[in-house]
């Protein structure tokens, strides 16, 4: 092997190694430090709503929040929004995002 394509490979090789370490990094902060804000997470619930609004009909007016929950040992928060005909819980974390926890039979597919 020529000198060149040694400095080629071994370049290449930590350029991989590199981005590993970064990947393991973005991971490491955003599932081991500090969990996300009551204020952060409910605006992404309230995002994730919007999102979801655009595939259902939930109702004459926006759900509002009725409930909140705090997991300590998993780090998440449980929000449900509901209104007369709809209701929509969203669960979010730092670590594993923002996701529909369950959604009535009210809230009609478009």
């Amino acid at each position: 092997m020529s000198p060149v394509s040694k400095k080629l490979w071994g370049a290449a090789a930590l350029g991989i190694v590199l981005f590993v370490v970064i990947l393991f990094g973005d991971y490491y902060a955003r599932c081991h430090g500090k969990p996300l804000s009551r204020a952060e997470a409910l605006e992404r619930a309230d995002k994730q709503l919007q999102y979801l609004s655009r595939d259902f009909v939930l109702g004459n007016s926006d759900p509002s929040l009725v409930d909140e929950q705090y997991d300590a040992s998993e780090r998440t928060w449980t929000f449900t929004f509901r209104n007369g005909a709809c209701e929509v819980t969203v669960i979010t974390d730092r670590c594993k995002g923002t996701d529909i926890g369950g959604i009535s039979a009210g809230c009609k597919q478009r």
